[in-house]
């Protein structure tokens, strides 16, 4: 008789068995039998009536399964003295679901969730559930999260969108001093693009269009933050003292606005929002018996963007202008300890994107963010976390071949400082309309003084299959 332990696991494995019987089963042709052999006869019209009733409610969902291992397979000692073995670090199956319902004139519901099965030599398999984040559920191995969830209605030159969704501010996609509206998890190396580690928030937006402009804006009443890197990831490392959550009794507040117009060959926005920074400063107690205290940082921002097509060139240009922003620093004495002081900052991206030709393209990019008078104001024995200009470059470049079934991708990024980088290279087959398999090969830098130096000299080689429907 299997434990109930095995029980529980085997609870997951019941879960997607059932998701794919039921989406097989919805898609497939009905059938009847003929009188008189038990079953019951129907009338042809509604038959066809609850066919087409029945094929236009799945018709409104795509599912996408996958299966993805990930090993790091180069031991030796990062920069940091820490000794990396090669191993398994991901071994998961996963299931995306999206939705998008149409249900009326000016009408529209969309939503996305995903669920992940963790196999025993995945590092997350039977994770904490005190590790989980809004709108994530754990049971046993299975993971699951809403990603998004929206009611929108259209009437005129205006648009309302309620709900848990995504909002992107910049041009510089992935690498943009305005794109901080949505947090992001980087929870392991198989999570590189930007768009797959951003997290959703509930935003109430409105939206205007007339002629060449465009006006909007949004309220997050319930903003989060970056959570921290999962217990065994990749990125994991123990903390010293005990970490003390935010005040969770303060009510926090997001709202901005954006204005857009376009002329000839560009688009040029001015915007301005009250935000709270996604990621928390963690400062480190001046006991030894002390707690990291996590604090959050509301400020303002100011910025703008503009981009200028010139044939198949495209310029980016993002300029960001926050006030009160918190600037993280050391103190030295009587023990060393983190601190933090108040001060503004200005920030620019610069990019472009490049067609090659119709199956080759490039984009670039370099951020920059300087705080103003960032040495003022600071104690004896006082310095500063970051130097007088800090960010970060990326580079892409993508190609397509045979049809478009076959393609690369190269995605590289690093910080101005070379104290990281990472560079890693992709190659996707689509085999038909329903299967495709990618391999995916990373590695990464980091030295001593940069944020990650646990991640220096990993070389990591994964694999995925996929099957959508």
């Amino acid at each position: 008789m299997p434990s109930a332990k095995t029980i529980g696991r085997n609870r997951p494995l019941r879960w997607l068995a059932l998701a794919l019987a039921l989406t097989t089963a919805a898609r497939a042709e009905p059938t009847l039998d003929l009188p008189g052999t038990g079953s019951l006869a129907f009338d042809d019209n509604a038959v066809l009536a609850a066919a087409d009733a029945g094929s236009e409610f799945w018709d409104k969902f795509t599912f996408k399964f996958t299966q993805l291992v990930y090993a790091q397979v180069h031991t030796h000692k990062t920069d940091s003295g820490a000794l990396k073995q090669a191993t398994v670090e991901d071994n998961r199956l996963g299931l995306l679901i999206k939705y998008q319902n149409p249900f009326a004139p000016g009408w529209n519901l969309q939503g996305s969730g995903q669920a992940k099965l963790y196999w025993p030599s995945d590092y997350d398999f039977e994770g904490l559930s005190s590790q989980s984040i809004e709108m994530e559920q754990r049971l046993d191995n299975l993971e699951m999260r809403l990603n998004e969830l929206y009611l929108s209605k259209t009437f005129g030159s205006h648009t309302f969108k309620l709900g848990r969704q995504t909002l992107v501010w910049g041009e510089a996609e992935g690498n943009s001093v305005l794109d901080t509206l949505n947090v992001l998890e980087y929870r392991d190396l198989s999570t590189i693009e930007v768009e797959d580690a951003r997290i959703n928030q509930w935003f109430a937006v409105w939206e205007h269009f007339a002629d060449a402009r465009r006006w909007a804006m949004f309220v997050n009443l319930n903003p989060q933050f970056n959570p921290l890197p999962r217990k065994g990831s990749p990125a994991y490392v123990a903390p010293l003292f005990p970490i003390d959550a935010p005040d969770s009794d303060r009510h926090r507040v997001e709202a901005g606005a954006r204005m857009q117009w376009s002329v000839e060959h560009s688009d040029v926005s001015l915007m301005a929002a009250y935000l709270y920074e996604n990621q928390l400063h963690y400062l480190t107690p001046v006991r030894l018996s002390g707690h990291i205290q996590a604090k959050d940082n509301g400020y303002w921002l100011l910025g703008a963007s503009v981009n200028r097509a010139i044939g198949k060139l495209l310029l980016k240009l993002d300029l960001a202008y926050s006030v009160g922003l918190l600037e993280d620093t050391t103190v030295y004495w009587p023990i060393p300890h983190t601190s933090t002081v108040r001060k503004d900052q200005i920030g620019a991206s610069l990019g472009f994107d490049y067609a090659l030709t119709n199956d080759q393209s490039i984009n670039a990019s370099v951020l920059a963010r300087s705080f103003l008078a960032h040495d003022s104001g600071l104690a004896p024995g006082e310095r500063t976390a970051n130097g007088d200009i800090f960010g970060t470059w990326l580079i892409r470049y993508n190609c397509r071949f045979l049809n478009d079934t076959l393609t690369f991708t190269s995605f590289n990024q690093g910080t101005l400082n070379a104290g990281q980088a990472l560079s890693s290279a992709m190659l996707s087959y689509a085999i038909d309309d329903h299967w495709s398999v990618m391999g995916t090969v990373i590695a990464t830098f980091a030295n001593k003084r940069s944020a990650l130096p646990i991640l220096d000299q990993d070389v990591r080689v994964g694999f995925s299959i996929s099957y959508s429907l």
